[in-house]
């Protein structure tokens, strides 16, 4: 049984800290946004967003994660609530990203531990506004849906 937990382990790791061989998308694939890709808001660049199919990002995936479209990376901010904003910036500040399987989260090693919860908040149009969720909190005044989670679109 020891056996068996020790190479689950290893396995476990060593997924975690894959590097995806190719650009990827990532979407989400929960209503209410079922199948919204990661990309940049049309009209704010630093600000990211689950958008259309059709203006998605592809994205390199490793310990940071950077987009082949804008070769920006996609950072976790220090906001004082349990949703943190993620922005795209020129240089990668939050590593420890990782994938479990298909999902995109943060590595046991990372400054926030294993977590893989994002919110997402309507902005307009076929928008919606992506936060790092690490608790329950929610903006006030805003339409949001809590624990989506971001997924490669398959492991092909």
């Amino acid at each position: 049984m020891r056996y068996l937990l020790a190479v689950a382990a290893l396995f476990s790791a060593a997924v975690q800290d894959a590097v995806v061989a190719k650009p990827e998308q990532i979407r989400s694939n929960q209503d209410p946004v079922f199948h919204f890709y990661l990309q940049a808001y049309p009209k704010n660049a630093s600000m990211v967003v689950l958008g259309p199919a059709a203006t998605s990002e592809y994205f390199n995936i490793a310990d940071s994660i950077q987009s082949t479209n804008t070769s920006l990376y996609l950072n976790i901010g220090s906001d004082s609530t349990s949703y943190k904003t993620l922005t795209f910036d020129k240089t990668a500040t939050t590593t420890g990203w990782g994938l479990e399987g298909d999902t995109i989260i943060t590595t046991q090693t990372s400054s926030y531990g294993r977590q893989l919860n994002f919110l997402a908040c309507k902005l307009d149009g076929q928008y919606w506004q992506v936060y790092f969720q690490t608790g329950s909190s929610t903006p006030r005044g805003k339409t949001c849906s809590n624990y989506q989670s971001l997924h490669l679109p398959c492991l092909c």
